[in-house]
């Protein structure tokens, strides 16, 4: 009771943001992170590495975890079985299918891929790709920016798990979020400074990347409590503050370039999912001022909804504009690898990924769903 009073001090923008069904802007944010993946990967001067898979990272730890304290709420018990289900309908056609096109036309452009590239592609099968990067060397494919696909999988595979196993006490499960997500700072800054680790397994293991995730899932347990409703409150009172965050993360970005691997695992890793976090807040409860209102234009929601397919097909698409119009400048190839990723994107979530969607609803527990027993194995757990 006293975490519903505590959530009930939110402010009205935030707490109306939250109760909506869609939550607002994320999409918009989808759309941001996945063209600054293309833009990094199209090598656009400036382009900041790894910011659009951080924000991914942020953004899916928030919306599971959100997604699992709803269903927490609306049944008092979690489906683990029903959680894979859905993440396999969501994720796995639309995957296997841009994989099999991915060697597809390599066999047909290029010729059959050597013994270690057929090994990247079986391990993007197996998501575990991002622990072969780690490892061993590697270079750019059109499957190669699987590994970071590779991690979420990782995450959703053990999420649930812990969830259920603290979903009856969020105090607790926020102390084990905080101690996890501490762990792993100190254990990947004790494996640059210490151990001198390769920056390889630093950017590409699930062990150095969770905390990014976790602090996503932090964020949707602290909203669902309401703890911490002054700091919520003051962040989402005034649309300028929303600029402190941002203006951090573009400054966060530049040290990035000024100081590199060093600052980025030791600082940036650490401050700029936190930012992100709070950031997300923001454009959340701001979702319909001048200012940030572009993230739930039509236009910018829809990229979102493309967004998986436009991150599986966009280095499929560079190499197609490659084929097609030969090599020519940025300001060419950016916009048309844009509009193939786009292009295939939505064909991917028209007519494969919304099928699988649709079926997701026979797996998502409602006031009017089957009763428990019948959404095996389920967890009764007393309600917080």
């Amino acid at each position: 009771m006293a975490d519903r009073s505590r959530a009930s001090a939110l402010n009205g923008n935030l707490t109306d943001s939250l109760s909506q069904k869609k939550l607002p802007s994320l999409d918009g944010l989808r759309a941001v992170a996945v063209t600054l993946v293309i833009f990094h990967h199209l090598h656009v001067p400036y382009s900041p590495d790894g910011r659009g898979v951080l924000t991914f990272f942020v953004l899916s730890g928030f919306l599971i975890t959100w997604m699992l304290l709803k269903e927490s709420e609306t049944i008092g018990a979690v489906s683990v079985r029903n959680f894979y289900v859905r993440r396999v309908l969501r994720i796995f056609p639309a995957f296997y299918v841009f994989l099999i096109l991915s060697v597809v036309a390599r066999i047909l452009t290029i010729g059959w891929p050597d013994r270690f590239l057929f090994l990247d592609y079986l391990c993007s099968f197996s998501y575990t790709v991002n622990y072969r990067f780690a490892l061993t060397p590697n270079i750019e494919h059109t499957a190669w920016h699987t590994w970071a696909l590779a991690i979420e999988e990782q995450f959703y595979l053990l999420w649930p798990l812990v969830f259920v196993a603290f979903r009856a006490n969020l105090r607790k499960l926020t102390r084990v979020l905080i101690g996890a997500i501490v762990f792993v700072e100190i254990y990947r800054i004790v494996l640059l400074f210490e151990f001198h680790v390769h920056e390889n397994w630093l950017n590409y293991s699930f062990d150095c990347r969770a905390d990014h995730l976790l602090i996503g899932c932090l964020l949707a347990v602290l909203l669902k409590r309401g703890v911490l409703a002054p700091f919520w409150n003051f962040l989402t009172s005034r649309v300028w503050v929303s600029l402190v965050p941002f203006g951090l993360i573009i400054g966060s970005i530049a040290l990035d370039f000024r100081f590199h691997l060093p600052y980025r695992f030791a600082v940036g890793f650490v401050i700029d999912p936190l930012l992100t976090a709070l950031f997300l807040v923001q454009v959340m409860a701001f979702g319909q001022t001048p200012l940030w209102g572009w993230l739930n234009w039509r236009g910018t929601r829809y990229i979102g909804q493309v967004s998986y397919g436009m991150f599986l097909y966009h280095m499929l698409a560079n190499r197609l504009a490659i084929t097609l119009f030969g090599r020519h400048s940025l300001w060419f190839q950016v916009p048309v690898v844009m509009a193939l990723a786009t292009l295939m994107g939505a064909l991917s979530f028209h007519l494969l990924e919304q099928r699988f969607l649709r079926l997701k609803s026979r797996f998502t527990a409602t006031t009017h769903a089957k009763p428990a027993a019948a959404l095996a194995p389920v967890y009764e757990l007393s309600r917080t």
